[in-house]
């Protein structure tokens, strides 16, 4: 091997050299301190939110030393490696060789033992692929060859980068693949260890630490077990080496591969570290230049390892960057590091176990584990998830993490993941766990809001509305348009521009997290407001002035000190509490995905068309949900239901329900998770609403009884399941033929059946919807409920204030006969339909 030039002090030479493991400085991580050394973590994203990076599992930060030694590579030494005699490619070479002599050292073993690839996935195909090819390879490097009657072990909680490579070699050679399954903890069942592993097994590969549950494995017990049986073993290292010290000779494994970017060096650079002797038994993955010691027209001759497994230009400046990245983890102290990774994982667990509606997926204490932490918010996707904390400025995992079984095994076709590294600090935990908090039912608040809340007085939403709470319909007249009062409607119309433009204000209040900051916590200053919500306060001051003049906070003067502003405990419970009945924030996102379409809707005012759901922006079906949540979660099981005589002991002893029209399934869970021996089945057109509803189910692990289908209301059939109940959400008007759907709906029932029927609380004259809810339900009529309806060809499209008249002779053309209104709220009218 070449050692680098002495004389040369750039950071790529400074980054070679080969210093002492620091595996025993003591004392605490300073995270703070280490934060200054990533230029990124100084940037802020989303209009201003500062970074708040838990997405290093995936791959990390890049500290300045790590950039300044690539850089100085291709600014100062730049050039091809192994094949020219000139000046720079002998200064290439060195410092090639002797980043490999630094990288080896970080995990105690020997530079030719390192084969240097682009990630992590090529380095565990590489074993995969040579124990492949040793079938047909020269005789001298047959002898770890497979066939029938031989098997692979690997375990459940595998990356598909430590999956597919064992099911490629498999399904080529014929031998069997088997795993170890994990158990309800997340860790891995060793109970059938012996019998899974036995003398037919010839691989046994596993990871080190699951990237999906933070769990470290047994190193070990499975190596122990490999060698009594005489089988070889492969140790994916990619969440394990860059956050504790790792070293191969203590481990015992056969092979170890890890990658270059979770660890704070470059991309497209991977590890593969082979036991002594055992890489120059193997062939070739990859062949070309820069691997052979000659070639001719009928064969060739392989180079000794490593070379041997690095055709073609190697990466180089990568591979000069990760040794920088070695340098600097050790400059840290990795058992430092370690510590600093154990006690961040315990208190983001200590605070996720608080916040309800979180499940946390594998170990749910910090011991053996690493800092990767899964987990399932009740009622949302990872997507929506994600959404939020990234409107928050926190950069977190979603989806199945290249690694499905692992979520699968938990009922999980995705999950959401945080994970933590050097640079994070206490107050990143404490940030991410409020902001998801947030989504939590019910909401949680800033501290000290609890109590301010509880103080008011909870809103009743019984089904029967006394006469005081009802909606003020007073008509209101409009303003005279005479030439002397033009003035006067002038001002009504601009009272409407000013609730526009206060709508997109409070939409960034809730996006921002502001009412939910501004919640019990009593006057603020626009400074104290900014720093709570992680904002800038000039523009938090314009914000307050926004809201203060439509009287959604209140202002607070003591005559001695700042303006204070203070968001008044009622307000709190419809603006910052989504668990609350009267919540209704939510419309807003709603009305903003309109926008989107207007030209789509102008198109439909001439020619009369419609505008499909599937033609809106997808936030709007999220906003929908959201809007109608609340009112379903405070009456559908306590309230509605209860209102038809014998209906919840009938659907508590076992029943079978339809609900039509059941969008993303929200309100089917939910009288699913009621009733738990009832049947449902929810039917939804919306293909990707009804794939978001199966999401959903499983996640709730309510899939066995609870079942979607993208199917409309007028196609049922009477070979459906026959319903004992069938439930129409506020959806009817929605649809293009309300009388088929309905008809359909008849078809499923069983004769002694109830369907229910909810509608909005509103009414056909537009003389008594003056009041505003009655106006709001007359806007989005026009803008999203006729148009719906409309693009579905049907016959009737009734608008969302159609009125009870006119819904119950719908119903009678359907062939109902029995009919009586039961409930109502102020939003919702609801009634009760027999045949």
């Amino acid at each position: 091997m070449n050692s680098a030039d002495p004389s040369c002090s750039c950071a790529a030479h400074r980054a070679v050299s080969v210093a002492p493991l620091a595996a025993s400085v003591e004392g605490v991580l300073d995270a703070a301190a280490v934060r200054g050394d990533f230029p990124i973590l100084r940037r802020t994203v989303n209009g201003g939110m500062p970074l708040v990076y838990l997405d290093s599992a995936a791959t990390s930060q890049k500290p300045q030393s790590v950039l300044d030694a690539e850089t100085d590579y291709y600014r100062l030494h730049n050039a091809n490696v192994h094949r020219s005699h000139h000046e720079l490619a002998r200064e290439a070479t060195a410092l090639l060789e002797s980043a490999r002599i630094r990288i080896a050292a970080f995990v105690g073993g020997r530079a030719e033992d390192i084969v240097v690839t682009k990630n992590a996935s090529e380095a565990l195909n590489l074993v995969a692929y040579s124990l492949m090819n040793a079938s047909h390879a020269p005789r001298a490097l047959r002898s770890h060859a497979l066939g029938p009657g031989d098997s692979v072990v690997i375990t459940e909680m595998e990356h598909h980068s430590n999956l597919m490579p064992w099911q490629q070699l498999c399904r080529h050679t014929g031998a069997e693949l088997r795993w170890l399954s994990i158990t309800a903890e997340g860790r891995l069942d060793l109970d059938g260890l012996e019998k899974t592993v036995d003398s037919s097994t010839r691989v046994l590969a596993f990871t080190h630490q699951s990237n999906v549950y933070g769990t470290i494995n047994p190193v070990p017990a499975l190596v122990r077990r490999a060698r009594e049986v005489g089988a070889l073993t492969v140790l994916d290292a990619c969440q394990s080496v860059p956050h504790m010290p790792v070293d191969v000779s203590g481990l015992g494994v056969d092979f170890l591969a890890f990658s270059g970017h979770k660890m704070c060096g470059p991309t497209g650079i991977g590890v593969l570290w082979g036991r002594s002797g055992l890489l120059g038994e193997l062939p070739p993955f990859l062949t070309g230049g820069d691997m052979n010691e000659s070639v001719s027209m009928t064969g060739a001759e392989y180079a000794e390892p490593p070379h041997r497994f690095e055709a073609g230009t190697p990466v180089i400046a990568q591979t000069i960057g990760l040794a920088a990245a070695c340098s600097y983890l050790d400059g840290l102290g990795r058992a430092r590091l370690a510590s600093h990774h154990e006690r961040l994982t315990a208190r983001a667990l200590d605070q996720l176990s608080g916040v309800r509606g979180v499940r946390i997926v594998g170990p749910a204490d910090a011991a053996d584990r690493g800092p990767a932490v899964s987990f399932a918010v009740r009622d949302l996707g990872p997507d929506a998830v994600g959404e939020h904390l990234d409107r928050r400025g926190i950069a977190i995992r979603v989806g199945h993490l290249c690694a499905r079984p692992a979520c699968v095994r938990f009922g999980l076709p995705a999950t959401t993941r945080a994970s933590f590294y050097a640079y994070n600090t206490d107050s990143d935990v404490d940030v991410f766990t409020e902001a998801l908090a947030e989504l939590s039912e019910p909401r949680s608040v800033a501290p000290g809001a609890a109590s301010a809340v509880a103080a008011a007085p909870p809103r009743d939403p019984v089904a029967a509305v006394a006469p005081g709470d009802r909606p003020d319909t007073t008509r209101r007249e409009p303003a005279p348009t005479r030439d002397g009062d033009a003035a006067a409607f002038m001002d009504t119309v601009f009272a409407d521009a000013a609730t526009a433009a206060t709508g997109l204000a409070v939409s960034l209040g809730d996006r921002l997290g502001l009412y939910r900051a501004m919640a019990g916590a009593g006057p603020l200053t626009p400074a104290e407001l900014a720093a709570r919500s992680r904002t800038q306060e000039l523009y938090i001051r314009e914000w307050l002035h926004t809201q203060a003049g439509s009287g959604y906070v209140r202002t607070v003067a003591d005559g001695s000190g700042p303006l204070r502003y203070e968001l008044p405990p009622a307000h709190a419970e419809v603006l910052a509490d989504s668990g609350a009945p009267t919540a209704a924030v939510g419309i807003f996102a709603a009305l903003q995905s309109l926008y989107g379409v207007e030209d789509r809707l102008a198109e439909c005012f001439r020619t009369g068309g419609g505008v499909d759901w599937g033609e809106y922006p997808p936030q709007m079906f999220r906003a929908v949900a959201r809007f109608f949540r609340p009112a379903y979660r405070a009456n559908i099981v306590q309230h509605w239901i209860p209102a038809v005589e014998g209906l919840p002991e009938r659907l508590t002893a076992g029943a079978c329900v339809a609900d039509i029209g059941c969008g993303v399934g929200y309100s089917t869970l939910l009288m699913s998770r009621a009733y738990p021996r009832s049947v449902f089945h929810g039917y939804d057109p919306h293909r990707e609403s009804v794939e978001r509803a199966r999401v959903i189910a499983e996640e709730q692990e309510l899939d066995d009884r609870t079942h979607f289908h993208t199917l409309a209301a007028a196609d049922l059939d009477a070979e459906r399941p026959r319903a004992d109940l069938v439930t129409f959400f506020n959806c009817l008007h929605d649809m293009g033929d309300p009388v088929a759907a309905l008809r359909g709906a008849r078809r499923i029932l069983k004769p002694d059946a109830v369907l229910l029927l909810v509608e909005p609380n509103a009414e056909p004259d537009p003389t008594t919807n003056t009041h505003p809810t009655g106006m709001l339900f007359m806007a989005l009529s026009a803008a999203l409920c006729l148009p719906a309806a409309a693009a579905q060809n049907g016959p009737a499209a009734l608008g969302n204030h159609a009125g009870e008249a006119a819904l119950r002779a719908v119903a009678g053309q359907a062939g109902f006969t029995a009919w009586k209104r039961v409930a109502e709220t102020p939003r919702s009218a609801v009634y009760a339909a027999g045949l």
